[in-house]
């Protein structure tokens, strides 16, 4: 067994993202949920909002399994909820961590790649 610091800069990054893409997934759901309660009554903007967080939640969900096909789900669902989010008050933080997250698993899988 390795010590956490032997492993690869590559593996640490996918352990980070797995666990905060754990977190952030679970929070995406949840806003997800949320809206469908009263999704009659959204306008457009919120709609596609909601689509937004379900791609970040696909993408901290698929992103366990297949790091490349994650990281495009989770930043295109960042960019999503960041062009509906300029017209909207939405927290700056609602961008930043799901994209770290993503950007994390790309690392990852670039930094792994079979040569």
């Amino acid at each position: 067994m390795t010590e956490p610091m032997d492993e690869p800069l590559p593996e640490r990054a996918r352990g980070i993202a797995r666990v905060l893409g754990t977190l952030v997934g679970l929070f995406m759901l949840m806003e997800f949920l949320e809206g469908l309660g009263y999704l009659r009554q959204l306008d457009t903007s919120g709609i596609v909002l909601r689509g937004g967080f379900f791609l970040v939640f696909a993408g901290c969900l698929v992103g366990w399994f297949k790091e490349l096909v994650g990281a495009l789900l989770i930043l295109s669902g960042t960019v999503v909820i960041g062009v509906v989010s300029a017209r909207t008050s939405l927290p700056f933080w609602v961008l930043i961590i799901p994209a770290l997250v993503g950007f994390l698993y790309l690392f990852s899988r670039i930094g792994t790649r079979k040569k």
